[in-house]
């Protein structure tokens, strides 16, 4: 049974009854407002977004989105050029991030609360929208909450708590995004097959080139004209001819493109949504006709035994690369031989990465970046701890496999600190701030860094610094 504090009240939501007066305040159409703190809870804000023909006589659509980071302006600002078109209002928590899941219901809550009193909103068409941790968290509030009508997941499926997790009877719709060099990949496309087998939610995957990041913002126009598309469907909005020609010419020319440069396994895919989301209307049956012709093609059957042999090999090495983390931690040593290996194994997906077999090379840089995430997140637990040893190997391992990424050098310089390899420390420290490293405070209000005041090299870096 689900925690009743983790379901937003529907009487909070939309059966508000306004004893107190809103302070007045002017927001700015069709410009991004940083800052909006939620009345009587100063210490929740989000950023916010009203298009520029937003007026108190209609009724509008809503994206909660939730970034990991509560990042609140550049998720809204990755989304603005969809809200403008098709006429949304944004907000992005800014409270709501990584970490207990309890405090980002908390932080929706208040931002939804905020919102139906200030502005005119539609509660019929109420969305969430999340990236990473922020995209588990945005279906987390779908599963749990029956007003949210649909979900735009950027780069992570699933909440990590099994209680929060869509049931048999979750009928809002997904627009899941992924990009095919991140490392949850996969996972979006097992997401798709979870609700086909125990959903009743209606879902697409559009996935596009690019690592674990927010996609573009033509991609969230796509994501947007989808959930409209939807919208119409359910009912819950004006049906317009003109919009499904619009979106049918749009998937087809994509579709086109997808054959045109040899990629029949995602032309196919994107096909059966087409073919599903446009039933009843005429064109389905040449769109039926072309699905079947690349399916029967020979670069489709070999695009497709790739595909999955790819997906099982990829399972098996992130399986495998987990259990030998895990040996090492869990014995609470680290042999040298362990890292050698760490260092060959992510020496030979480097020189993969690099290939000219483009399958391959995609796969490559999801299990690089499989592995920089979760020795990051472990390596930070083992440093919280105290556990330096540990943590030294696990962020050495994140700058092999992330090796432009600072935070990485800066997490390992800690660890070698407090390990009072005094010397090293300095070195990535200063490999930290070649890369883009530059806040003093935090350098010099570490307690980790407490070994290395004294050093003269270390000194020098401060000079440098900001």
């Amino acid at each position: 049974m689900k925690n009743i504090h983790r379901i937003l009240p529907v009487y909070i939501i939309f059966n508000i009854l306004l004893s107190y007066q809103i302070k007045a305040q002017i927001f700015s159409k069709g410009k991004l407002t940083d800052t909006v703190i939620c009345v009587n809870h100063s210490d929740q804000s989000y950023t916010l977004y009203l298009p520029s023909a937003y007026s108190q006589k209609t009724k509008w659509p809503v994206i909660l989105i939730f970034d990991p980071g509560g990042q609140g302006t550049a998720a809204v600002q990755a989304f603005k050029k969809a809200a403008e078109k098709y006429g949304y209002i944004l907000a992005c928590s800014n409270n709501s991030k990584n970490g207990p899941l309890n405090n980002n219901f908390t932080a929706a809550g208040y931002m939804l609360n905020d919102l139906a009193q200030r502005f005119s909103i539609n509660n019929r068409r109420i969305y969430a929208a999340g990236f990473s941790g922020g995209s588990r968290f945005a279906l987390a509030l779908a599963s749990t909450n029956n007003f949210i009508e649909g979900v735009i997941g950027c780069g992570a499926g699933l909440p990590n708590d099994q209680n929060l997790t869509p049931t048999e009877k979750s009928s809002f719709v997904y627009y899941g995004i992924a990009g095919n060099r991140d490392m949850n990949y996969l996972e979006m496309f097992d997401l798709m097959t979870f609700f086909n087998n125990n959903t009743q939610v209606i879902s697409y995957l559009r996935t596009f080139n690019g690592g674990h990041q927010w996609p573009s913002p033509e991609i969230l126009q796509e994501a947007v004209e989808w959930i409209n598309l939807q919208a119409m469907k359910k009912k819950i909005a004006d049906a317009d001819t003109a919009y499904y020609s619009y979106c049918f010419k749009k998937i087809k020319t994509q579709v086109n493109n997808l054959e045109t440069t040899g990629n029949q396994f995602d032309a196919a895919r994107y096909l059966r949504y087409a073919i599903r989301d446009f039933s009843g209307e005429p064109i389905i049956r040449e769109m039926t006709k072309s699905l079947a012709a690349i399916e029967q093609s020979k670069d489709y059957i070999e695009s497709n035994r790739e595909w999955n042999n790819i997906a099982s090999l990829e399972r098996i090495r992130n399986e495998n690369y987990m259990s030998m983390l895990g040996n090492v931690v869990s014995s609470g040593s680290v042999p040298d031989t362990a890292a050698a290996w760490w260092n060959k194994e992510i020496g030979s997906l480097v020189i993969m990465k690099n290939s000219s077999n483009l399958r391959n090379s995609q796969m490559a840089s999801r299990l690089m970046n499989f592995i920089s995430i979760l020795c990051s997140e472990q390596g930070t637990s083992y440093f919280r701890q105290k556990k330096y040893n540990i943590s030294e190997f696990l962020f050495k391992i994140c700058t092999w496999s992330d090796s432009e990424n600072m935070n990485n050098y800066y997490n390992l310089a800690r660890s070698l600190s407090g390990l009072n390899k005094k010397q090293e420390a300095v070195e990535e420290l200063n490999k930290a701030n070649e890369l883009g490293y530059n806040s003093k405070k935090n350098i010099e209000t570490e307690p980790a860094f407490n070994n290395i005041r004294n050093d003269a090299k270390y000194k020098l870096l401060m000079l440098k610094m900001k």
